[in-house]
């Protein structure tokens, strides 16, 4: 029988980013990839302070429901990254 252990994965990345905020100043926005719904509050604090990019979805199936409240501002699925980076390196060898 395989066993898996379950990390703090979670509570280390709020505790990094706040650690972040509290201790230095040279970053304008934080972007996360995930969907899930830990975050929020930590979202809703980082929005609350202007500190917050977006919550960069992997893919819809994995997406906690709390994230609906925040909106296209501050939400995006992965695929709408790749294809907005495709697009523009398109246009760049174009020389448009």
């Amino acid at each position: 029988m395989i066993s898996y252990k379950k990390g703090n994965v979670d509570a280390d990345l709020v505790f990094s980013v706040m650690k972040t905020l509290v201790e230095r100043d040279d970053f304008e926005k934080i972007f996360i990839v995930s969907g899930d719904g830990d975050y929020y509050k930590m979202v809703r604090y980082l929005i609350d302070k202007e500190r917050f990019g977006k919550m960069l979805f992997p893919n819809k199936r994995f997406r906690s429901s709390l994230y609906k409240r925040l909106g296209d501002k501050h939400t995006m699925y992965l695929y709408s990254v790749k294809d907005k980076i495709e697009y523009l390196k398109l246009k760049k060898e174009k020389g448009g």
